[in-house]
């Protein structure tokens, strides 16, 4: 037992942290429950990631963003208890089908956009979207999780920010060569990007450089990202790759924003999904 649930499996491990599939004792509602060692909580920088965590995910309720139900402490272990999507990560049905079809691709997308909208209506940028950190639940529907590197901007001001973080093959390459601000926004921007690439392509858009096989050193990726053009395979529509060409431009300033991508033809069979305000989509899931 942790609390109220009743622990089933392990879902997935870190070095930090176990997540297992919960069930609760009186409702039989299953949830995922994070659990963190206490021992393990004694760096600064690794507190500030769980507490971020927790702050951004108390204050945004989505259809496409994972639910925070409650948080746990015991004497041994503090545990973060969400939604448990049980369709498992985007990443692993890509795999399975080897791509996804247009048609499938432009659906998930679109709940990806409007799960990001909406953190950047909302003054949030996610700064870690990839493919391992999207999730499907059981009708196989996007969720967005893992918010331990998400920011909040004031709305009074730009979405500038300093800190670099991320996954190297999901990373903007100005988190690459910035020596100052960047726009979080944008970055956001540059990583769905790579995610629908994935998604119709069924590889990544920079992770072929054959002396750079892992994509570890950051900065020949971006050298490789600069000089390479982006190419597709024969079966991704033209529409598709309009819209992808908007999306990774290596040039910040150049690049679409937002509105450009929920606007663009090719989501239009999807449109509807970008069109609910943040009340109207923060009711749906009360």
């Amino acid at each position: 037992m942790f609390g109220p649930y009743v622990l089933v499996q392990t879902l997935g491990e870190g070095e930090f942290a176990k997540v297992k599939l919960g069930v609760h004792a009186d409702t039989g509602e299953e949830v995922a429950i994070k659990l963190i060692r206490r021992q393990s909580m004694d760096n600064t920088q690794r507190i500030s990631k769980i507490g971020r965590e927790i702050s951004v995910l108390r204050t945004i309720r989505h259809p496409n963003i994972i639910t925070l139900f409650d948080v746990i402490e015991t004497e041994r272990y503090f545990g973060i208890v969400i939604e448990y999507a049980s369709g498992g990560e985007l990443f692993d049905h890509i795999l399975a089908h080897r791509y996804l079809r247009e048609r499938d691709a432009c659906r998930l997308f679109a709940q990806l956009m409007s799960g990001v909208h909406y953190l950047h209506s909302k003054h949030i940028v996610h700064r870690d979207l990839k493919l391992e950190n999207l999730l499907l639940d059981k009708n196989r529907n996007i969720i967005i999780t893992d918010f331990g590197f998400a920011n909040q901007f004031d709305s009074s001001s730009s979405d500038l920010m300093s800190t670099s973080c991320g996954s190297p093959c999901y990373a903007a390459p100005e988190l690459v060569i910035c020596d100052g601000l960047y726009v979080g926004t944008g970055v956001d921007i540059w990583s769905c990007g790579v995610i629908l690439y994935a998604m119709l392509a069924g590889y990544l858009p920079f992770d072929d450089d054959p002396l750079n096989p892992d994509g570890d050193n950051i900065n020949q990726l971006y050298n490789y990202i600069l000089a390479t053009t982006l190419v597709f395979p024969k079966h991704i529509s033209s529409d598709a790759r309009d819209l992808l060409q908007m999306m990774l431009v290596p040039d910040p300033t150049k690049r679409c924003d937002m509105k450009r991508i929920m606007a663009h033809r090719w989501l239009h069979p999807y449109s509807y999904m970008l069109q609910f305000t943040i009340e109207e989509l923060e009711v749906y899931c009360l």
